[in-house]
């Protein structure tokens, strides 16, 4: 298959009319390049708008085209491009050369991009005088004929399927799928004939160059590497040298003011150093620090021998107090079956090394391990340390509002007693629960008396999310006062008054116990009274519900006033709160820890090492690895119940981890996610900056096979398109499953908890599970997922980032969630993948009973007519295809953990007016001319693929996991399914 091709674009040509010429003259155009022909259809007016492309390739010896007598026998020898106009007389069949134009090879643009119409003239060897003009002995000048003519890489879509269209609409066989596909992408593809074209032209200045933008590569697929692993690890075996200092004792006084402030320096080289802290006064200090120092293998090491010293602190120079010296070659090594050695005794020496100082010593060990040893976790200082941090658990939350009673008609106090009679006509309650607000629907009097009325509710459910453990944060419910205009015949809500508050810790609200899930009716728990307070002082309702709390306290801070609410509230473990997008979830199981079921396997990743790192500073811009401005990368990798990070390499863009961690597996249709981030600064407010991700879907890998591959980096830019910011190189292994019947059950079951099916949420708080958009705050309860979630990561020590879990949760931008044209088209494209196969069984199935082929369909009506007789034998044939479909597609299983694609995600031809609009925020930062032109585009793009497709990915995924049964994308679900097949 040709790399690139050569694409010629024939527009008109401008030919001078004769007396021979007749009414009935028709034109074509016949192109010959590097041993090729093509030609164009026949018009009247030489206007024939074609595209032609042809494949490049090296000539060989006999590719010249030696066709009949005439004009079909002179062709093109070199890389020059001829094309030539023919004019056929209808009335007399006869056919005449008009001229040809030569292109030089020199004068073809590098893309479709930079190509451009230009006029060429027609040239014809020829001595008669009556032609339009010469421009040597021999050669005139018969006219213009009109080309664009470009380079283009094979994989080019906008061009490609712009060339299938205009080809495939000028055959006269049935198309009933290139009709379809003409309609879905004509106004994707046809750029100039468009309105979506002015929008482009127009946002150029705002956007910048309107070239199309190139991927930064031919290829990001994973890459196959073979690292030498450590027997029963998927890591390579990495020799540390292992420093503990633990104490010291009797040490000398020094120090010139008779005040000892001790320290220990550990010195392995000139440039591997290790302090403990300086301790003040204290003549026998304890440290208990452990230092770890890389020995590569295959270098030599830093130094002979491993530098101790004992110093007391000053401000102006630290004096020695004693020091020791061990030689490299005499530091025992540790084998990981061993125990780790214990801490000795050794004298200090003096600076000459050559005398004891009395009964000063020092208590350390020193070994040669590797990272498996239990002293590597805690070598390092707080944040550049590896790190495993418990995932908290989230449940859900469900507050019914019931009644509010006791609500006075108006105030003593009140000025105006009409105005706060009519303000009290209508409540509705806020409930808040930290950065969460709902809201309940308004509610009228039920019963009114002389000085107080009842409101009451429908049974309207709030949700939100509650992280275990739930002493952290109380539930506050505030009652409020609203007034309804009327005069414009609707309710609009203003502004009203708190009139009463409630704060109820979650440590004292009930939770659903673990065994009444096994019943398929719930019990539903009593609603409770509880008193309000009166809010202090009086203040008007916001939405971020700004009632103070008094912590612990039902009711809060306040006086006890003579309204009470009734509501019921249920702390929920049966559901599956995740905090990532759905299909790259990590863990589906429930919150109650006593519904998850025994895991079916585990998994292994092994962190190797990444290289040719760069950091994203800004989102447009990079950050390489130099000496001056070097980075400190680090990994964070997260699945099922915790996440992970190793230690920080500070000053590398090539940077070796080495690290192992597992996980239990309890659904293999998860996602294990790795992100690499660069520590750019030791101050704590300083934001980490990416690097990037990467994906590792679970369901695609064989168990008990090692998976050691280079991942791209890659990072979407609005400025720059797509940017490589380096490789990471990761072995993943599933470990062989102890229980092949947990396996299969786990195949059987649905993939979140029952509840979800057997007592799901109300639809629209529902739709915060699938990411959809809803009315209730514009947010979704995953992106609250993945809040509250940084929150509690954040607050450990060493803390893991707030903007390294919205970046690994896809948190980070909730523009992510919105409408996009690029998205749209990559939508499209899997749309498209999905009912191509229908129309090609379709257009089979017509050719079929209209006889075709007589054989096939005398064949087909055979097997129906055997369908019929034995019927019993119809469902096990199915069967028996299915499996030989699979083992025939046995040899095409991939042999690479899937990764991103981005012809389908429509990157390789992404326009910067796509990205510019994907990256742009909701107040637009385009004029008002160039923003309506952009909504102009994208409005009637919207149109054309709502009203055609729909969610093509929804489509595409669906379809994709049904063909998987056969195509060993998924190898352990199609291992079984082709057991169960061939059992049936």
């Amino acid at each position: 298959m040709a790399s690139s091709y050569l694409v010629v674009h024939v527009g008109d040509a401008n030919v001078p009319s004769s007396s021979s010429t007749t009414p009935g003259t028709s034109y074509y155009v016949e192109l010959r390049f590097n041993g090729q022909s093509a030609r164009t259809e026949m018009k009247e007016n030489a206007r024939w708008n074609h595209i032609i492309r042809f494949p490049r390739r090296e000539q060989q010896q006999g590719d010249i085209d030696d066709g009949d007598e005439g004009h079909h026998a002179s062709g093109s020898g070199g890389l020059d491009l001829e094309a030539a106009v023919y004019s056929i007389d209808e009335a007399t069949n006869s056919e005449s050369l008009l001229g040809k134009a030569v292109v030089d090879e020199k004068d073809f643009d590098s893309h479709s991009s930079k190509a451009v119409f230009f006029p060429h003239d027609l040239v014809k060897s020829s001595s008669s005088d009556h032609m339009a003009g010469h421009t040597g002995p021999g050669r005139l000048v018969n006219g213009k004929l009109t080309l664009k003519v470009f380079h283009s890489p094979a994989d080019d879509k906008a061009l490609l399927f712009e060339i299938e269209d205009d080809n495939r609409d000028r055959q006269a066989e049935d198309g009933g799928v290139d009709k379809v596909k003409k309609k879905a992408f004509g106004f994707l593809f046809s750029i100039k004939n468009h309105l979506y074209s002015a929008a482009y032209n127009k946002t150029s200045s705002a956007v910048g160059n309107t070239a199309l933008l190139q991927p930064a590569g031919d290829d990001a697929d994973p890459r196959e590497i073979n690292p030498s692993f450590e027997c029963g690890k998927v890591v390579e075996r990495m020799q540390f040298l292992f420093v503990l200092v633990v104490k010291a004792r009797e040490l000398p006084d020094v120090d010139a003011y008779g005040r000892l402030d001790p320290f220990v320096e550990v010195n392995f080289g000139a440039h591997n150093k290790g302090f403990t802290k300086c301790l003040k006064s204290d003549g026998s200090p304890e440290w208990n620090k452990t230092f770890a120092f890389s020995l590569q293998s295959g270098k030599a090491p830093p130094s002979s021998g491993v530098d101790v010293f004992v110093k007391d602190g000053d401000l102006v120079r630290d004096e020695l107090v004693g020091k020791l010296y061990f030689y490299l070659k005499d530091i025992p090594v540790r084998h990981p079956d061993d125990a780790q050695p214990e801490p000795t005794w050794h004298p200090l020496l003096d600076e000459g090394g050559k005398a004891t100082l009395g009964k000063a010593s020092l208590l350390l060990a020193i070994w040669i391990g590797s990272q498996a040893d239990e002293a590597y976790r805690h070598a390092w200082e707080s944040p550049f340390g590896p790190k495993v941090y418990e995932n908290p658990r989230l449940w859900c939350l469900r507050v019914t509002i019931v009644e509010v009673q006791g609500v006075v008609a108006c105030d003593e106090d009140d000025a105006g007693c009409a105005t706060a009679r009519s303000l009290r006509d209508k409540l509705f309650c806020t409930a808040r629960l930290g950065e969460q607000v709902r809201k309940t629907k308004l509610a009228s009097k039920t019963m009114q008396t002389t000085s107080s009325g009842s409101y009451e509710w429908m049974e309207e459910d709030l949700t939100f999310i509650a992280a275990q453990p739930f002493f952290e944060s109380n539930l506050q419910v505030d009652v409020v006062a609203a007034a309804s205009n009327n005069n414009s015949g609707t309710e609009e809500l203003q502004q009203g008054e708190v009139i009463g508050k409630l704060s109820i810790p979650l440590a004292w609200i009930e939770k659903r116990d673990a065994a009444a899930y096994d019943f398929d009716r719930l019990a539903t728990p009593t609603p409770q009274w509880f008193d309000l307070k009166n809010p202090s002082p009086a203040r008007p309702h916001t939405d971020l519900g700004g009632s103070s709390v008094d912590e612990g306290v039902v009711g809060g801070s306040g006086s006890v006033s003579h309204m009470r609410i009734r509501l019921r509230s249920l702390l929920d473990g049966g559901y599956h709160i995740g905090h990532d997008p759905q299909g790259h979830m990590d863990d589906t199981r429930p919150a109650e820890r006593q519904l998850w079921r025994p895991p079916i396997t585990r998994v292994h990743l092994g962190i190797l090492r990444a290289t040719g790192l760069q950091s994203i500073v800004d989102g447009n811009t990079t950050r390489r690895g130099r000496r001056s401005t070097a980075l400190n990368p680090y990994c964070v990798a997260k699945y099922g119940d915790k996440w992970v990070r190793t230690r920080t390499i500070l000053e590398s863009s090539d940077p070796v981890f080495n690290e192992e961690y597992t996980w239990d597996v309890h659904d293999i249709a998860t996602v294990l996610k790795v992100g690499i981030f660069d520590h750019c600064s030791r101050k704590a407010s300083s934001a980490h900056h990416v690097v990037g991700k990467v994906r590792i879907h679970l369901s695609c890998l064989e168990t008990g096979r090692i998976y050691a591959h280079a991942y791209p980096l890659v990072t979407l830019s609005r400025s720059a398109g797509i940017i490589r910011t380096g490789e990471l190189h990761l072995a993943v292994k599933i470990s062989s499953p102890p229980s092949t019947m947990n396996m299969l059950r786990m195949y059987a079951l649905p993939t979140l908890p029952r509840m979800h099916y057997a007592h799901p949420l109300e639809e629209e708080q529902y739709d915060f599970f699938s990411a959809a958009e809803t009315a209730v705050e514009g947010n979704k309860l995953w992106l609250h997922a993945a809040n509250i979630l940084a929150l509690r990561l954040d607050r450990m020590e060493p803390p893991l980032r707030r903007e390294v879990v919205a970046y690994l949760c896809n948190a980070e931008n909730c523009n992510n969630s919105s409408w996009s044209l690029r998205r749209s088209k990559s939508n499209l494209y899997r749309l498209m993948q999905v009912i191509y196969p229908l129309f090609g069984a379709g257009r089979w199935f017509g050719g079929v009973i209209s006889w075709k082929n007589p054989l096939t369909t005398l064949l087909i009506h055979a097997i129906l007519v055997l369908a019929l007789w034995f019927l019993d034998l119809v469902l096990p044939l199915v069967l028996l295809y299915l499996v030989l479909l699979g083992v025939w597609n046995y040899r095409f299983r991939p042999g690479r953990p899937p990764y991103f694609s981005m012809r389908l995600s429509y990157l390789d031809t992404v326009h910067p007016d796509e990205l510019d609009e994907e990256f742009d925020t909701v107040k637009t930062s385009l004029s008002d001319d160039d923003g309506l032109l952009r909504m102009s585009s994208v409005g009637v793009f919207c149109t054309i693929q709502e009203a055609s497709c729909g969610n093509g990915r929804v489509l595409h995924h669906e379809a994709s996991k049904a063909s998987s049964s056969s195509s060993w994308y998924q190898n352990n679900a199609v291992h079984y399914h082709q057991l169960l097949s061939t059992i049936t």
